[in-house]
């Protein structure tokens, strides 16, 4: 259920990838590599599978995209005849998490390598903290609203999703400590945007331009009444503090969670 971002000359092979992804995942193809670099700023995405088929600056362009964004999930395409040396030379550029699929192996390993790529994406993240305290199929709600963010699911048509109608569905989250299906929703799109902010290739307008907020003053408020931080400060401590937001707002579900489930195991 993510958002993807495929840039690949190759219409054919960019076509096979959108059918193999069409019930499972959002994609958004991209014709050049400015594109696809604006694609990754101004939306949602949350992992970008490059075809290596130009060569030429492959190396470069990899490294710039996973400087600009690091938290990008990122899957290289290659082919069988693609020069060796250059994929060792990919190994060299000491390019973090870089994730190597075979164009042949597409139909039966994509799905797999997709979810490498997501391991150390804020959805894995958050719901690896919960894990602990929630049961598996309220878990599983966690993780498709934050892999859902780019849907903007209504609460409605979130309970709707889980089969489930909106008042049982927040009755069902308040027992477990969660928030309500609205506040569950914003939860998941600001745990997003906390991280987000910490890439050098984001700014406070283009998170909410990627959240559809309709403002970036909205998108302040929002992300400073549930994370507890301003946009400035996550900006102002990339380096030096990273993943530290989206660790603080999961830590408040997690403790939500747990204090409302210790009577029921006393």
């Amino acid at each position: 259920m993510s958002f993807l971002a495929l840039y690949s000359p190759d219409r054919r092979l960019a076509g096979g990838i959108e059918r193999l992804l069409r019930e499972q995942h959002g994609l958004a193809r991209t014709p050049s590599w400015p594109a696809l670099l604006r694609v990754v700023r101004d939306r949602p995405i949350t992992i970008a599978v490059v075809d290596m088929a130009e060569r030429a600056g492959v190396e470069e362009r990899l490294l710039e995209l996973r400087a600009l964004f690091p938290y990008l999930g990122l899957v290289l395409l290659a082919r069988r005849h693609d020069d060796p040396v250059a994929l060792f030379r990919l190994g060299r550029a000491g390019i973090r998490n870089l994730i190597l699929l075979s164009v042949e192996s597409l139909e039966w390993e994509l799905a797999r390598t997709l979810l490498r790529a997501s391991e150390d994406g804020t959805a894995a993240l958050v719901t690896r903290r919960l894990s602990a305290y929630l049961p598996r199929r309220e878990l599983w709600m966690m993780r498709l609203a934050l892999d859902g963010v780019h849907l903007r699911w209504s609460a409605d048509e979130f309970a709707a999703r889980v089969g489930l109608s909106r008042p049982h569905l927040s009755v069902r989250l308040k027992g477990l400590g969660l928030p309500s299906t609205d506040h569950l929703l914003t939860w998941a799109r600001l745990l997003h945007a906390a991280r987000w902010l910490e890439e050098p290739g984001r700014t406070g307008e283009s998170v909410s331009r990627q959240l559809e907020y309709s403002s970036g003053a909205a998108f302040r408020r929002a992300l400073k009444r549930y994370t507890g931080a301003t946009a400035r400060e996550v900006i102002d401590g990339r380096c030096a503090r990273q993943q530290l937001h989206v660790r603080r707002g999961s830590e408040r579900l997690a403790r939500s969670v747990r204090e409302q489930r210790i009577p029921r195991l006393q």
